[in-house]
């Protein structure tokens, strides 16, 4: 015995074909515009990241020294520092108390980065500190910050 079987009508399957074709269409319109596709790749924040392989207080110098690499896709450029005291208070570090060789490669190897606690005044100091004076055997926390927003923190004791 047979049994009937009804699909649906040619008419309405090429209307659903003709539709599916369109929106295909106006997907791949899309991507190759760069509508959808740049948003999909567009980064955002920091594209730079900072790595602190090692770090100390130079009692000599006065000052903190980080060796620091860029794991990141674009150079970082190092631009300033905080340092946190044990009491809480942070100071702020402008580009002028950091080394002039700040700028770190693509996937380079460390370079030391020295940050001058001892230089700094009451024009680049922020947060209620007015000097910060290192005392031996306290813990302080460096946070270097690139000009792209990439930051990383280090505690050195001194």
């Amino acid at each position: 015995m047979r049994t009937l079987r009804k699909g649906i009508s040619p008419i309405i399957a090429t209307v659903l074909l003709i539709l599916i074709a369109i929106a295909t269409g106006i997907v791949i319109y899309a991507f190759a515009t760069g509508w959808i596709g740049g948003r999909l790749n567009q980064g955002s924040g920091p594209q730079a990241v900072l790595v602190v392989e090692t770090g100390y207080w130079d009692s000599n110098n006065n000052a903190f020294v980080l060796y620091v690499r860029n794991d990141g896709g674009v150079v970082a450029n190092i631009t300033r520092a905080y340092i946190t005291d044990p009491d809480g208070n942070v100071y702020y570090i402008d580009a002028s108390h950091i080394s002039n060789s700040t700028t770190l490669a693509v996937n380079g190897t460390g370079k030391g980065v020295i940050v001058s606690p001892g230089n700094v005044n009451e024009t680049v100091i922020y947060y209620g500190a007015t000097s910060l004076t290192v005392q031996k055997g306290y813990a302080y926390k460096i946070t270097l910050v690139s000009s792209d927003g990439a930051e990383v923190t280090y505690t050195v004791r001194a």
